[in-house]
């Protein structure tokens, strides 16, 4: 009877201890980032199976749970913490919009993008002339760049590059066909 108490008490234990450490040791201080590793889950991967998907990109935890403890550590990870590839492998999406219109001044006919991924091509096959960015603007980290159409390649020959810094709102462009937003190495 009390060797069989003991038996979960032993596996939990034994699960915490051999959940891999991938975590630089500064950040294990953290309360939120230590439980979260303690649980067992990757503080730079995705969101654990245990998270209740509200809508698209929109998810919900109980606490207790390996998808809150993973939520709960992401607000006390920086950018600055951990190794370049934990940091690609977190930074999956930029949390930023991109839209272009045919008009200047973003007027006419448009497309938009929410939520738009790091080193993806978006393009359209409508010429576009005025850009607008929503949401935030880019990052120290950043940089967004142009593209026109060149033969059935609408991302076939870059025009210009932003980095850092491009505020949120709209500005005028020569012709562009395609976008892509990347992170500065």
């Amino acid at each position: 009877m009390r060797f069989s108490a003991i038996l979960p008490f032993l596996g939990t234990i034994s699960s915490a201890l051999a959940a891999p450490n991938s975590v630089p040791s500064q950040d294990l201080a953290i309360e939120s980032i230590f439980n979260a590793t303690a649980l067992g889950v990757d503080v730079y991967g995705p969101i654990p199976s245990d998270a209740v998907k509200v809508s698209k990109g929109h998810y919900t935890a109980e606490p207790g749970t390996k998808a809150w403890a993973w939520i709960r550590a992401q607000s006390d990870l920086t950018s600055e913490k951990g190794s370049e590839s934990k940091l690609e492998k977190r930074q999956q999406y930029a949390n930023i919009g991109v839209s272009m219109f045919v008009g200047d001044l973003c007027t006419g006919q448009a497309v938009w993008w929410d939520n738009v991924l790091y080193s993806y091509n978006y393009y359209t096959t409508v010429n576009m002339f005025s850009v607008g960015i929503r949401y935030r603007s880019l990052r120290v980290d950043e940089r967004l760049d142009f593209s026109r159409g060149n033969g059935f390649n609408y991302c076939g020959t870059h025009l210009y590059s932003i980095e850092r810094s491009a505020p949120v709102g709209c500005f005028n462009s020569q012709l562009v066909n395609c976008f892509r937003i990347d992170l500065i190495t």
